[in-house]
């Protein structure tokens, strides 16, 4: 590949020397050089794009080994059906694993959808099939903190149901049972919001479950909640 490049340019370079141009000079906007690196190919079907609050992004990314921050990025957009067709140029050999996932503004993973490890691929162009996927801001939030922390605790059947397809009705605009005139959640403020102070600060210390001590979130989950309050806590 390297080799073609190398050729290619010292092809264009002999041409624009003795072919006639307009005015004699090379102009950069018309020489296109190829992309070194592997090109991967992403197909998928997504929903939830449209509810991210700023700050953050959905995109196909390459990230170095052990490392949370992107090498190589780009924006997924999707068609009014949903469907994805992306194409990322330039993937360079420290990339050992494509991840479609969401980042912050500081180009750091905070959620991953679809991950695959191309550390021992040779292929050029790696094709990727992620399938049909919710990738919304609260769906985020309800797979990776709620289903992953909460529901033993909070599930089915509890007196707060923070299990898939009853946590949002649950939270946004209810009043809270514990601490009286205080809302869950209150849409454009999480610091008034229950839930975000019950996790961020010690007033359940004296409860039956110190949750700022109990649940180890990270600081992107921490944000992650803290922004989809103050952003509206849309569904």
């Amino acid at each position: 590949m390297k080799n073609f490049a190398s050729k290619w340019m010292i092809g264009a370079v002999w041409l624009c020397t003795f072919a006639a141009c307009d005015d004699g000079r090379l102009h950069a906007d018309r020489l296109i050089l190829p992309e070194e690196g592997r090109v991967v190919k992403l197909t998928a079907t997504l929903s939830g794009l449209d509810t991210w609050t700023d700050g953050y992004s959905i995109v196909l990314a390459g990230f170095e080994r052990g490392s949370d921050y992107t090498v190589i990025a780009k924006p997924v957009q999707a068609g009014s059906d949903g469907t994805v067709a992306l194409t990322l140029s330039g993937v360079s050999e420290e990339v050992t694993t494509l991840e479609l996932c969401a980042i912050n503004r500081i180009r750091k993973r905070v959620a991953t959808y679809y991950a695959l490890d191309c550390s021992t691929l040779d292929d050029d162009t790696l094709r990727i099939d992620a399938g049909t996927l919710d990738v919304g801001m609260f769906a985020t939030i309800q797979q990776d903190i709620f289903d992953r922390t909460c529901t033993g605790c909070h599930g089915q059947g509890r007196w707060l149901d923070l299990s898939a397809g009853a946590s949002h009705r649950t939270l946004v605009n209810q009043p809270s049972t514990v601490f009286e005139g205080r809302t869950r959640v209150l849409p454009g403020n999480a610091s008034g919001s229950v839930l975000y102070t019950i996790l961020t600060t010690g007033e359940s210390a004296g409860l039956a479950t110190d949750h700022q001590t109990q649940f180890t979130l990270g600081e992107e989950q921490f944000a992650l909640i803290e922004d989809w309050i103050d952003g509206g806590a849309r569904e």
